[in-house]
Parts: structure tokens; C-alpha cells; sequence
């Protein structure tokens, strides 16, 4: 008799420590943490919610969040910028802080259009679109004619025997005077400014040595022999000119050989 209630007692005091054991497992307490991104910096602006009670928080400036919990509850950390993180508390209360990886966005893509997204709205836009004036055109000034040369800079129109007819004096002084003609010569370089750049451009080292491969010495004797043989000059278009170079380089290579 005395052996069955030592036994019951045993058992007894055995389920007593089980179940305050389980009291001090399951029992609730305040859990305070720290949400940090990859680089360890505190987030703000972060919910923390409690899976099993429904309850949450939100880190203030400094990443930090108060949320009641058990040690066996899950929480739940989410941030827009941040992937969402499961966490067991036992684990936050034992670390004190969770660490979040940033999520990237998967954008389609985007078209931007100042006259519409189609050829239709683009020819719609260009038509309805309003003369655009220049600043003489608004003030009411008469519009250049960007083509338009002077008299005496004409070199055709100072030769004409019209003009010896109707004043000897002019034409003398167009034709023979070196102020004229030093004039005329600024003139049209001026005029040609664009055009000489251009064909001393195709004439440089470097567009000559893409085209044709050579450097040094050799590219030096390929230019030489190009100003030899060429026709065309700065009034030629494009076209034309890198026509031409072609040709003399394919000239200057039968000659190589």
C-alpha cells in the first residue's frame, strides 16, 4: 500500500514540473528587436506581426519594434523594399535583431513618345504642328536667303563685260584691287566653312587609316599619292568624295604591287 502511494506521488510530482515547464515555455512576455537591411542599417517604417496572435508593431527611426509574443510564436517582417521574413521569436529573442534582403521589382518594359507610340500619331503631330518662326520672321524683318552672294563677290558676275559696260571703275576695282579681292576671299571662306571642314575631315589621318588599314609611313605615302590623283575638292558632296578615295586606294594598291 505504501509503495503504490509512493508511486503516485512520483508521478504526480512528475507531472507537476511537466506542466510548469510547459507554463515557462508557452508563457507570454514583451519581445523588443531590431530590423536591419543587408549592410546592418536600422528600417523603419516595418511591420512586425505576430502569426499566432494577430497582433504587430511597426520599427520606429531607429529599427526598433515592442510586440507581446510566446517563444513558440512565428513572426512575420515586411517591408515594401524588403523580402518578407519568417522568424520564430524564440529566435528574435534570443538574437534581438533580424537582418532583411532587399527585393527587386521586375518592371515591363516602358516607351516614352513625344508625338504618340505610332507612325500614324507621329505624321498627325508633325502635320497640325505650327510654323515655327525665326526671330527676324516675329519682328517682321524680310528673310535672308542663305544662298544669296553679293555682287562683288560673285567671281562670274565682276567678269561680265556688263558690268565693264555700265561701270569701268567697278570693274577694274572688283577685278584688280587687292583690297577686293582679299574681301572676296574671306568671303567665301566663310561661306565654305562647313564644306571645308567637312572634306578636311574625310581627308584626316585617322578616316583615311579606318578605310584603308595603314599607319605610320605607309598611311603618310597613301595620303601623298591621294593629294596626287584626286579631283574632287570641298564643293563635291560626300558621296563623291569617299567615291573618289576609294578608287585611288584601290589604285595605290595595284600600283604596290
Amino acid at each position: 500500500m505504501a509503495l503504490r502511494v509512493l508511486l503516485l506521488a512520483c508521478l504526480a510530482f512528475t507531472g507537476l514540473i511537466s506542466n510548469i515547464g510547459a507554463q515557462t515555455s508557452d508563457s507570454i512576455f514583451t519581445l523588443t528587436g531590431i530590423i536591419y537591411d543587408e549592410s546592418f542599417r536600422p528600417l523603419s517604417a516595418t511591420h512586425v506581426i505576430n502569426m499566432d496572435s494577430h497582433e504587430g508593431d511597426v520599427t520606429d527611426s531607429l529599427g526598433m519594434f515592442s510586440l507581446r509574443v510566446s517563444t513558440t510564436d512565428t513572426l512575420l517582417v515586411r517591408n515594401i523594399a524588403f523580402r518578407d521574413t519568417l522568424v520564430s521569436a524564440g529566435k528574435m529573442a534570443a538574437n534581438h535583431y533580424v537582418r532583411l534582403k532587399r527585393r527587386v521589382y521586375k518592371l515591363q518594359e516602358a516607351r516614352i513618345f513625344e508625338w504618340g507610340s505610332t507612325y500614324d500619331d507621329f505624321r498627325n503631330a508633325v502635320i497640325g504642328m505650327p510654323k515655327q518662326q525665326t526671330l527676324g520672321e516675329s519682328m517682321g524683318l524680310p528673310r535672308q536667303d542663305p544662298d544669296y552672294v553679293p555682287v562683288e563677290m560673285d567671281p562670274e558676275a565682276i567678269k561680265s563685260p556688263a558690268l565693264l559696260i555700265k561701270s569701268p571703275l567697278t570693274y577694274f576695282y572688283y577685278n584688280f584691287s587687292k583690297e577686293a579681292k582679299s574681301a572676296r576671299k574671306v568671303f567665301w571662306l566663310k561661306k565654305n566653312r562647313q564644306k571645308i571642314e567637312q572634306f578636311e575631315r574625310i581627308f584626316g589621318g585617322e578616316n583615311l587609316a579606318s578605310i584603308t588599314g595603314l599607319a605610320g609611313t605607309e598611311l603618310m605615302e597613301f595620303q601623298a599619292f591621294l593629294y596626287e590623283k584626286m579631283e574632287c575638292d570641298f564643293n563635291c558632296t560626300e558621296l563623291q568624295i569617299y567615291s573618289e578615295i576609294h578608287a585611288v586606294w584601290d589604285l595605290y594598291r595595284k600600283t604596290a604591287e
